[in-house]
């Protein structure tokens, strides 16, 4: 018996809309509340797989939809039903006049299924609407027709798409049950795989001076570029290709069945029976031979590509390079995220956080930038807005010309001033924290070039299972639900797997996310 879930491939109601690059998915079935659930994955009818985040959408409310004279606010297929509690926000623009920014108000009558008015309380008088607020504020509330998901959909849109939910097991830890992200449904394909891919990437912790911070300084004014590097590239030489039985011999190679590996030529003849820049599939003979598929399915099924020629000695194998982004928050980096999972690393490769940016150049010749009378550092407005007092930066004078009291190249610590847009500097973390500035008491002796720039962030990979199979030491043994541990600190880059059910097979594989099967 399968153990993948409690309502494994269920078939929801109606249809639904998946919007590329949109976050919120669209249907017409009423039945979202009773059917979804937050941590659901929802697999449209092409397959695509996509998390349920959230069943409170928030969704944009311009101008032009709402209606003063009747007291509507038009949202298409809003899914509300009266007396229903609803949040509205005025996301920093001109409210909508009549209501009240960040306030809570009640559903007072469902006009048309496009089409509702608003009560300040349950059952309460009609709120009159006197003006339409700004093109930017949301109205957001349980909704039975559209839920949220956790990022935005990659795929080409697919519109009235028949689509079906699989749930994840349920931990009761806590006051109340929620989805266990950390439970995975293992297939028996997964079962053999799953050992060479990037399975997430974490923020680092970095110790400078009396501090340790997470995710480097401010001020990344937007998300910086993540650097995984490409995998080993394997070389084929002629004499490592047998005909007879179509394989490569690779010494010790630790590839798994289902590996993707891109084949190039080097320039040179190509391997007869494969193309130069040509994705393949991985058939593992043993640990130290291989044969190559045409797709994924046909390493599965063990079917190999007929090899007719050697090639030649400059060729290659290379695995996928796998990616990531970034997520800021306060001008740091606060998350990254894998986009692509890569295959073929066999050892844990070294993650690059692009540095952020700096305070852009900053003229401290002038009295009117570094203020000697309070020893305070005129800076950009954005950067003040992210700024935390006990924030590391270091200054570089950028050869313009030095400032008596900082030293080019030093680390020193912000102290947020209570005036808009200033800093003060202290020589520690501690000394900033008491508020103890340093007395800047000349400006810059010349140039325009000054700067501050926070720390860069750092992060570590977190590889599958990482170990040839062979030697079951962190072999995933059983298909069926299983718990990833992810290691941090002196663990950090270590994911165990443990075997909470066994089964004999398993279906509606959705949760590739997270385990890929190859």
């Amino acid at each position: 018996m399968s153990s993948w879930s409690m309502n494994d491939g269920s078939a929801l109601s109606g249809t639904y809309t998946l919007t590329n690059a949109s976050a919120i998915v669209q249907g017409n079935s009423s039945a979202d509340t009773s059917e979804i659930a937050v941590g659901d994955i929802v697999i449209d009818d092409n397959g695509d797989k996509v998390r349920v985040a959230d069943i409170q959408p928030a969704r944009t409310v311009a101008t032009s939809a709402v209606n003063a004279s009747n007291d509507q606010i038009t949202i298409t297929d809003h899914g509300f039903v009266a007396n229903q509690e609803v949040h509205y926000k005025a996301n920093g623009g001109t409210a909508i006049a009549g209501l009240t920014d960040e306030t809570t108000f009640f559903v007072k009558t469902v006009a048309s299924a496009n089409a509702f008015t608003l009560s300040a309380t349950e059952g309460g008088a009609l709120i009159d609407i006197t003006g339409t607020g700004n093109n930017a504020q949301t109205v957001s509330g349980t909704s039975t027709k559209a839920f949220t998901i956790t990022e935005a959909f990659g795929e080409s849109t697919n519109s009235g798409s028949s689509c079906t939910v699989t749930r994840p097991p349920i931990n009761f830890v806590g006051a109340a049950p929620h989805i266990d992200a950390n439970i995975l449904g293992i297939t028996s394909a997964e079962s053999l795989g799953g050992l060479d891919n990037i399975t997430a990437v974490n923020v680092g912790t970095t110790s400078l001076g009396s501090i340790d911070y997470v995710g480097g300084n401010t001020y990344h004014g937007s998300a910086p570029t993540v650097t995984i590097p490409a995998p080993t590239v394997r070389t084929i030489a002629t004499a490592k290709v047998t005909t007879a039985s179509d394989s490569i011999e690779i010494a010790s190679h630790n590839i798994r069945t289902g590996t993707s590996l891109t084949y190039q030529d080097g320039g040179g003849t190509a391997l007869a029976g494969l193309t130069d820049n040509t994705e393949y599939f991985a058939i593992r003979v043993d640990e130290d031979n291989i044969k190559l598929a045409s797709s994924l399915s046909n390493a599965q099924a063990g079917t190999a590509i007929t090899l007719t020629g050697t090639g030649n000695n400059a060729q290659t194998l290379e695995g996928t390079q796998a990616t990531a982004t970034a997520t800021i928050s306060g001008g740091k980096v606060t998350g990254i995220t894998v986009t692509n999972v890569g295959s073929d690393y066999q050892t844990l490769p070294s993650i690059t956080v692009a540095a952020p940016g700096g305070t852009g150049s900053l003229n401290l010749t002038s009295s009117s930038v570094l203020i000697t009378g309070t020893d305070e550092i005129v800076i950009p407005s954005a950067l003040y807005a992210v700024l935390t007092t006990g924030d590391a930066m270091t200054y570089a004078e950028g050869g313009s010309g030095n400032q008596a009291d900082l030293t080019d190249g030093t680390v020193y610590f912000a102290i947020k001033s209570g005036t808009s847009n200033r800093m003060k500097l202290a020589t520690t973390y501690a000394n900033a924290v008491a508020g103890t500035a340093i007395d800047l008491t000349a400006v810059a002796s010349g140039g325009t070039a000054h700067t501050f720039t926070g720390g860069t962030a750092t992060a570590t990979a977190n590889l599958g299972l990482g170990v040839d199979g062979d030697d079951d030491r962190r072999e995933i043994s059983h298909v069926g639900w299983v718990k990833k541990t992810v290691g941090t600190g002196g663990r950090a880059g270590r994911v165990h797997y443990e075997t909470l059910v066994a089964a004999s097979s398993i279906t509606g594989d959705a949760e590739d996310i997270a385990t890929p099967d190859s």
